[in-house]
Parts: structure tokens; sequence; C-alpha cells
């Protein structure tokens, strides 16, 4: 029986069944010794009567037989023949004289055979022994037993016809249950839902739900994850081509003889560093995708960004940059690649504003976390440009780097547990906006090292 249906129909009668049979089994015994009990109650008031004193002068109780039995054996019926004392007189004679003269000196009560019997030794020395056939009794346990076994019989029967129709009530979410589960085995329908209710089944389909939910996000995010593989190979495969096709290009040229040799090598070594920059920067994002080891240690972030600042300025005097910033910020960072953030968000800022365009480099302290923000006074983006902005190989309008550089910027933060933000809008400028944990907990593949000043000093 594989059915669960079948296995909790034949344990529910089975155990109704030894149930039923030890109610029996008790309830006959009880009865039986009850009856017994009564017997032999009667019995010694039958043979506390004086009538018995004189055998043969009285007439035996109704339902007795009254045997006299002389010492030397002989044994007779006084009792006549109703009930038939013929089954009596023959045990008397098997048993002998000397087991009635020996229980009538106790004046207990003792088994006959299948009877129950008393004796008393009268004034003539002979035993009077008063019988008591046991037939009415056999003949109504026989009939408890029979009606017990007829109403076990009904019972059961009942019971599997409404066990059966109860079972198969109570399992039918659990058919359900299948049923879904094996739509969505066969089907791949990840949408498909069991059925929940208050009930232990519905809790069961409940806590399913939940993981059919999760199994469903995550394929979402397979999926997800694929197509931005697949985009990025393809977008990194583009923007590599684009180079590789210059130098050939220019290779053919001046094999050709179309070019002299020193454009021919200005042109192929400025496309061969544009490739270089691009793979660098395509390794950066592999290594910060992977989880690669940061060395993070406490560094002063107002410090780095004045060098930003005076990098920035001196690559392009006639901008106006502004730092606003405290004395000192210090954060548990990985130096190099807050270096990194701030020279991407500033070259962003010479590649899509123009000449002259006032930038602002703003650090700040909130609660547990530093932000470091660029913000210029451009021409803003429009609103699907912002929404692509830290897009892998997204080019913004005008633009001509390699579409990296705020994917970056994103990388990096989240790789300190933090995040990049951007906002912009036509005519009101762009501002990129870097929150970085000041200092708690470290990822895991993040070295740490160094200390405070004030620690050191603490130290020393």
């Amino acid at each position: 029986m594989r059915s669960l249906n079948a296995r909790l129909m034949a344990g529910m009668l089975a155990i109704t069944a030894i149930g039923m049979v030890l109610m029996a089994v008790i309830s006959t015994a009880a009865l039986r010794g009850y009856l017994m009990h009564r017997v032999d109650g009667q019995l010694q008031a039958v043979r506390k009567k004086p009538a018995l004193a004189r055998v043969g002068d009285s007439v035996a109780p109704a339902r007795y037989i009254i045997l006299n039995m002389a010492p030397d054996g002989t044994v007779r019926a006084v009792s006549g023949d109703d009930p038939d004392p013929s089954a009596a007189l023959e045990q008397a004679r098997r048993m002998g004289p000397g087991v009635f003269f020996d229980e009538a000196a106790g004046g207990r009560t003792f088994a006959m055979g299948g009877m129950r019997a008393v004796a008393r030794v009268g004034p003539r020395g002979h035993a009077t022994i008063v019988v008591a056939p046991l037939g009415e009794i056999r003949a109504s346990l026989a009939w408890l037993i029979v009606t017990e076994l007829l109403t076990s019989a009904v019972i059961l029967g009942v019971l599997a016809l409404l066990g059966r129709w109860l079972i198969r009530r109570g399992l039918a979410p659990l058919s359900r249950m299948a049923t879904t589960a094996h739509a969505i085995a066969s089907g791949g329908d990840l949408r498909a839902r069991m059925e929940e209710s208050p009930s232990e089944v519905g809790r069961l389909a409940g806590a399913i739900n939940v993981m059919l939910g999760r199994i469903e996000q995550a394929f979402v995010a397979r999926v997800r994850s694929e197509a931005k593989v697949r985009e990025f190979a393809a977008d990194a495969s583009h923007e590599l081509r684009t180079p590789l096709t210059t130098i050939r290009g220019y290779s053919e040229l001046y094999e050709q003889g179309a070019v002299d040799a020193d454009e021919a090598m200005r042109r192929i070594s400025a496309e061969s560093e544009r490739m270089r920059r691009l793979v660098e920067e395509l390794l950066e994002l592999a290594r910060l995708d992977k989880g690669s080891a940061l060395t993070r240690e406490h560094v002063d972030l107002a410090a780095l960004a004045r060098d930003a600042v005076a990098d920035a300025t001196a690559v392009e005097p006639e901008r106006p940059l502004t730092l606003a910033a405290p004395a000192h910020l210090t954060a548990l960072a990985d130096e190099g690649r807050i270096r990194q953030v701030l020279a991407n968000l500033l070259a962003n800022v010479r590649a899509h504003t123009p000449a002259g365009t006032p930038a602002t480099v703003r650090l700040a302290e909130h609660t547990g976390s530093v932000v470091i923000e660029v913000a210029d006074e451009g021409p803003g983006m429009a609103p699907e440009e912002a929404a692509r902005a830290f897009d892998r190989f997204h080019h913004a309008s005008g633009g001509d780097g390699s579409g990296l550089g705020l994917a970056i910027v994103a990388a990096i933060a989240a790789a300190h547990g933090g995040r990049a933000m951007l906002r912009s809008s036509p005519g009101a400028g762009t501002g990129v906006r870097v929150e970085l944990p000041r200092g708690g907990q470290v990822l895991e593949g993040v070295v740490e090292r160094g200390q405070p000043e004030q620690d050191q000093r603490g130290q020393r």
C-alpha cells in the first residue's frame, strides 16, 4: 500500500479493530468474573439453609442439583430431574469422596468439571453437595461475544466508509499540492502557487510558496545576470573592435603607402593606448565583481580630495573647482580605490561639461558613514540618460570615453559596502554622490591595516 490514503485507512481500521478486541476481551472477562462471583455467593447462601440438614427430606432450590455422597463414595441425586443431574453424578463419581469431604471441611465453593459446587457434611456423616450448572452463564457470554463481533463488524464497515471520505477530504490539499508541483516540474511555470490555509497542510503550502517565490526570484536573477553578461560581452567586443579596426586600417594604409610612417605609428599608438585603458578597466571591473581583496586602512579622505582637486586644476586650470570639506575626515577604505573614484568623477566633469564650468567636491560625515560628492553646473543629463549612467559601456551624449568610469565608481563603492547615486536634470547640472561606511564592517576578502593617528600616538 504505497498510497498515503490506503495506509491511513488501514492503520485506522487496525487500531480500531485492536481496540474493539481488547474491549470485548475485557468486558467478557469482567462479566464472567461478576457472574461467577454471584454464583459462588448464591451457593454459599444455599449451603447455609437448614433445609439441607436432612438430605432427602427437602426440595432442592431451583437451578441447583443436590447430591448425597456416603463416605464409601456412593452418590445419588436428591434434587429431582430439573436440571438433569446425570452430568453432576458422573463428575462426582469421577472425583471421589475425598475431594468433597475436604471441600466440605473448608466450606469454600469449588469447580466441579464445568460446574460450580459447595459441600457440607450432614449429621449422618454424609456429604451434601449443592451443584450450580453454568449453562446459562456460558450462553450469556457466548451471546455477548457474538453481539460484540457483529457490532464490531458493523462499526468497522461504517468507519471504513466514513473514514475513506474524511481521509480523502483531509488529503485533498496534498493531492492539489502534488498536482501543482507536477505542473511546475513538467511545465516549468514557477508562478504557480499552492493553496494556503490555517491547517498544517496549509502552513506547509505557505512554506512551499515562499520557497517557490525565492526559486522564481533566483531564476529571474540568473536570467538577468546571463543577459547582462551577454550584453557586457557584446559591448566589450564592440568597444575593443573599434581600436583594433583602426590599428588594422592604418597598418594596411601604411603598407599601401597611403600614409607616412609617423602618422600611421601615431594613430596606431593612440589606439593601442585606448585599447590598453579599456582592457585595464575591464579587468578592474572583473576584479571588483569577483570580490578581490581591498587594502583597507584608515585614510584621511580630506587629504585625498585636496590632492584630486589639485591634480584636476593642473590638468584644466581654467575650470573653477571648489573643495568643501573638513580639515580631516578619516575612514576605513582603500586609498588607491578612493583616489580612483575622485579621479573618475572629475574626469567625467571635464569630459561632459564645457571648459570653465564650475564644479564642487564635497566631503561630509553622516551617522556611521562618509559622503563624497562631485557636482557640476553643466548642462545636466536627460532622465533616460541619468537612469543608465552607471551602466557599463553607456556613453553619454557627446562623450568619447569607454563608458566604464561611473560603472567603476559604483563597483568600488559596492566593494566598500556603500553605494553610488546620481542626480541630474537638463540645465541643473549633475552630481554624483558616493556613500561609504566610515569604519564599520570589513567585508570578506578585505585586508585591513593601519590605525588612526590618535591610536598610533596612544601606543607610542
